[in-house]
């Protein structure tokens, strides 16, 4: 049996021994008003910096609110992972619909595409069959951790000023394998991106929509996501260990990171950065993810092998800690 393979505790014991059913069910209770807020929040913030830059007209603005739009825009994308996971409504139809209304469609997939892969994400975590390999298989140089300071620098400022974004649409596979049939949706996502093009062009605002829709989406956006991507599985362990695990073990390969504020708004909204209470109980709304993670660590299981990171500071210092 493979070494890494030798401590490997089932999700299923895991699960049952850290929280009972009945507290599991508080937890797991739906809100949608409280989803719905959240995103309300998020387009807020967008159309706020959308309106300064062309009410003040001052090139120095535009910097700024692509950097603040691509942030929301990660933001957006958390809300539509909720969907994903069935937790935005009880009913499948509504979960589905607001979540791609408001969420997956303005940044360019739909929810079904995008649960196909996570799903299986969540179900082979870490394992060879684990779908999120795909970028440590195509780009191993950039998704390798730990690495260098001034090389993870680099990486990140190259996904910001849009350079060699093509790369992002070698992994659009993994947000657009629907079950049903892919073209319905990417016949919503033209639709909607072309009547807002349209009308952009007609009421004068076109380069609004390109360059503080369009460019934070494919350069900010993809950095922060790249972040998040980072401090939820890399860094733990071996490098080469990654995918090689027989079975999942959630304690064993994931990452929660508690941040300040500033944090967690640029990088891990909504409490996505309590990754282990995610993949323990992924039908836990994020909304109450922190609250449950300060329940598990009461737990001394828990509280033996959860890995913890205590700020972005302590997070990044992980993911360069090389000789």
């Amino acid at each position: 049996m493979n070494t890494v393979t030798s401590e490997v505790v089932s999700e299923n014991y895991i699960e049952r021994h850290l929280l009972d059913t009945e507290t599991y069910r508080k937890f797991a209770k739906h809100n949608p008003a409280r989803w719905l807020l959240a995103v309300a929040q998020e387009w807020a913030t967008i159309g706020l910096a959308i309106w300064a830059c062309n009410y003040f007209d001052r090139w120095w603005l535009y910097p700024f609110a692509i950097f603040l739009i691509g942030t929301r825009q990660h933001a957006l994308g958390i809300m539509a992972h909720e969907a994903t996971h069935f937790t935005v409504a009880s009913s499948r139809f509504w979960n589905d619909l607001l979540g791609n209304l408001f969420a997956a469609y303005p940044l360019t997939y739909a929810i079904q595409g995008y649960r196909t892969n996570h799903l299986r994400h969540h179900r082979w975590l870490e394992t060879p069959k684990d779908p999120e390999r795909t970028a440590l298989d195509l780009y191993r140089d950039e998704w390798t951790y730990p690495m260098r300071r001034l090389k993870l620098f680099l990486i990140l400022l190259s996904d910001a000023l849009l350079v060699k974004q093509v790369r992002a649409f070698d992994l659009v596979r993994y947000v657009w394998e629907v079950p049903s049939g892919a073209l319905p949706h990417i016949l919503a996502v033209l639709t909607l991106h072309g009547t807002v093009a349209f009308v952009a062009w007609q009421t004068g605002y076109f380069w609004s929509y390109v360059l503080l829709w369009l460019v934070p989406l494919f350069s900010v956006a993809i950095m922060c996501f790249r972040i998040r991507t980072a401090s939820e599985h890399s860094a733990i362990g071996r490098p080469e260990d990654r995918y090689t695990r027989e079975l999942p073990d959630t304690l064993a390969t994931t990452r929660t990171t508690v941040g300040g504020p500033i944090g967690k708004f640029l990088f891990a909204p909504h409490n996505m950065a309590y990754h282990i209470e995610h993949h323990l109980y992924p039908s836990v709304p994020v909304f109450r993810l922190k609250k449950l993670h300060h329940t598990l660590s009461q737990n001394p299981d828990y509280a033996a092998r959860a890995r913890v990171a205590h700020g972005y500071p302590a997070l990044f210092r992980e993911l360069t800690a090389t000789e």
